[in-house]
């Protein structure tokens, strides 16, 4: 609602989970769940392994709707890496502050 390439962008990627979710739920028992157990686990440590690096704490621990905004998250910060709609990340700069990573250590 607030950005219309934003909305598009996750229009269909919410479209293409419905596909995937569709041929996978004509499948065996055993696949769907298995592809379903496997991309929660997998999600969930990439997610943790991100914000370990990040230095935050995920947003929904503190409430339950961050993790309805995650994916358009994911999607703005990737539009954003990749040099796309500069105005719009400095408005979100300017209200929550640039994103501060987390040094590495250097190992000897």
């Amino acid at each position: 609602r607030l950005d219309l390439r934003f909305g598009l962008v996750m229009g269909l990627l919410l479209g293409l989970c419905l596909w995937v979710g569709e041929a996978l739920a004509v499948q065996s028992t055993t696949l769907w769940l298995g592809a379903g157990l496997g991309a929660f686990v997998v999600g969930w440590i990439i997610q943790f392994i991100g914000h370990y690096y990040e230095g935050r704490k995920p947003a929904f621990v503190d409430d339950v709707s961050g993790l309805i905004i995650g994916p358009l998250f994911v999607v703005a910060e990737a539009a954003f890496m990749l040099g796309l709609c500069p105005t719009l990340k400095h408005a979100v700069e300017t209200k929550a502050g640039p994103v501060a990573m987390r040094e590495k250590k250097a190992s000897v």
